[in-house]
């Protein structure tokens, strides 16, 4: 896996249901090969217990199903 952090972002998409706040959105890395989900960070304890392969330097982040279907959208050229 890359971890080189990318410098540039092209925003994709947000939940339009989100308000003033734009989260959760969806972002390309500039090399088109990686993308970006900003959302609420998962703070439970017992939800983060439960990921699966969850190495240092990872986080997790809370996306909609809105936000979910327009990233499924954008990737196969349908509408959300």
């Amino acid at each position: 896996m890359d971890h080189k952090q990318p410098e540039h972002l092209q925003h994709l998409a947000t939940d339009g249901n989100s308000g003033k706040d734009g989260c959760p959105s969806y972002y390309a890395t500039e090399d088109g090969d990686r993308f970006i989900v900003q959302g609420y960070k998962l703070t439970s304890a017992d939800a983060r217990g439960q990921l699966v392969n969850f190495p240092e330097g990872e986080d997790a982040v809370i996306i909609t199903k809105a936000l979910a279907d327009l990233i499924v959208a954008h990737h196969t050229g349908t509408t959300a």
